[in-house]
């Protein structure tokens, strides 16, 4: 009877044991996601209305509002961007939208490309 009452005591013992240690994991993978999305916020982007944006801006924004359902906008101040946050309406694929200041869609990554650059670049690559 001993022996089935320690029995008993360890495997309860090592069941508790690995269920903490189960817990102490998500714990961990839970603020390892918290802090990847307050990282990712801070961005240098303020929540805007779209009153708030210059004409040009508003225009393109428009543009996309009428295939896409707009979820978030904001504006960064200081690099003059805007970003758009968008659900497309047939699919409810997401994308994000960048706008220069001139209205023109942009990406992160690049600066924007301009259409009288690109003209002249190809004429002295030819001559």
């Amino acid at each position: 009877m001993k022996k089935v009452i320690l029995s008993v005591a360890l495997i309860l013992g090592i069941v508790g044991a690995t269920n903490a240690r189960i817990q102490d994991q998500g714990q961990v993978q839970q603020d390892r996601t918290t802090v990847i999305s307050t990282q990712s916020q801070d961005d240098g982007f303020k929540d805007v209305k779209l009153e708030d944006l210059n004409e040009k801006v508003q225009a393109a924004i428009s543009v996309v509002a009428e295939n896409y359902n707009i979820d978030v906008l904001q504006y960064n101040a200081e690099k003059q961007i805007a970003k758009v946050e968008a659900t497309k309406k047939d699919d409810q694929s997401k994308k994000t939208f960048y706008f220069d200041a001139e209205g023109n869609e942009i990406t992160m990554d690049a600066a924007p490309v301009q259409p009288e650059k690109i003209e002249e670049e190809s004429e002295e690559i030819l001559w």
